[in-house]
């Protein structure tokens, strides 16, 4: 018996067997068919928006059917914008198949989850980039991916969910004549949906920026809770999760400003000029943000101190006024026959007096060195 069937006899983890002896995985393209239309099963509200303008005329018509965006751009001298709400991957192959889209390409937008790139194949400019969007309720950064395609006179955008709609600022100046949109190429377009993500960092970054102010009154108040702390790391975790999201898209947008395709009209370099401000300013905020919660961190434990020594020192004076009335105490407490004014009728009155007395004393001298 060979030994790769002992091992499989006796079903030996893999972790455990030498790599010349695993076996071997073949990749089976009808298995991956069949895999994807079981992922799909759940996508079955996938919608198609479609925009064909010029400077003259724009159209806008919306569908399920991914057979209706089958555009001859070839003849057709406008800009072509089909937005994809859901991912169904059959359907994805179906319509980049109809452009042409490279197969490495198209399996960037069907795999969701990527790190921000951008790319360039064949006749088609690529950029993957994080939609980033704060949830309210459950105090959370969430992500969506975007995958935009760039064609001589289109552009396809692929949004993985249905969180929101980040576009409706673009949609808008599709419909004015006169708006710059209008009257420019598709690379320029490109650049108002690369723009209209970007600026969404921001709208995240002020809701964690209203968070991070509630959260440092509470730190500052009387009666701070312990749960205070949970909530800051909890914001800190958010801030992280902003910065491991926009530092890959700073690098996008830079090969998208220095990029040098045919596809790129030069004069529209200067706006992914200003979108790479914006999102170096978006980094600058977030890291000014990661610090602020450190120090937040550090105020609040600074509080807790402070507190805590109040209260020691409430403690410690309490027990010191009470140490002399404990020695008076423990002094004529004592086994011996004769304890002066143990017998004495005013004894008693005389050793409270003397407590009270001596704790009184020691009160006005505290209070004279500025203790309390």
């Amino acid at each position: 018996m060979k030994f790769s069937n002992l091992l499989e006899k006796y079903k030996v983890p893999n972790f455990l067997i030498p790599n010349h002896f695993r076996p071997v995985e073949v990749y089976d393209p009808d298995e991956a068919t069949e895999m994807e239309q079981d992922l799909d099963a759940d996508r079955k509200n996938v919608y198609y928006t479609v925009y064909t303008f010029d400077e003259t005329a724009a159209e806008i018509f919306k569908t399920k059917s991914v057979k209706d965006c089958f555009i001859d751009y070839q003849n057709l001298d406008k800009v072509i914008w089909i937005n994809v709400d859901g991912i169904r991957r059959k359907d994805v192959r179906r319509l980049c198949s109809h452009f042409n889209v490279h197969n490495l390409l198209v399996n960037d937008i069907v795999s969701v989850g990527q790190r921000s790139k951008t790319d360039e194949i064949d006749e088609h400019f690529f950029s993957l980039l994080p939609m980033l969007t704060y949830n309210e309720t459950l105090q959370l950064v969430e992500k969506e991916q975007l995958s935009i395609l760039l064609g001589k006179n289109y552009v396809i955008s692929f949004q993985a969910e249905h969180k929101r709609d980040p576009f409706g600022e673009i949609r808008k100046k599709l419909k004015n004549r006169l708006d710059a949109v209008r009257k420019k190429s598709a690379d320029y377009l490109y650049y108002q949906l690369v723009d209209a993500v970007v600026d969404d960092y921001f709208e995240v970054l002020e809701s964690l920026a209203t968070r991070l102010e509630v959260l440092e009154h509470k730190a500052m108040a009387v009666s701070t809770q312990n749960s205070i702390l949970l909530e800051i790391s909890a914001l800190r975790n958010e801030i992280m999760v902003m910065r491991r999201a926009m530092t890959p898209v700073k690098d996008v947008v830079f090969s998208l400003w220095q990029a040098n395709s045919p596809l790129m009209d030069n004069r529209n370099s200067r706006f992914f000029k200003d979108v790479y401000d914006h999102i170096q300013l978006a980094i600058e905020y977030n890291e000014g943000y990661r610090e602020m919660t450190i120090n937040l961190q550090d105020l609040y434990m600074n509080q807790v101190n402070t507190r805590m020594n109040e209260v020691m020192k409430i403690l410690t004076m309490v027990t010191v006024l009470l140490a002399p009335a404990t020695v008076i105490g423990g002094i004529f407490g004592m086994n011996f026959d004769r304890i002066p004014l143990m017998h004495n009728q005013v004894g008693f009155f005389l050793t409270i007096f003397l407590m009270f007395g001596i704790s009184i004393v020691m009160i006005l001298y505290f209070k004279k060195k500025g203790w309390f």
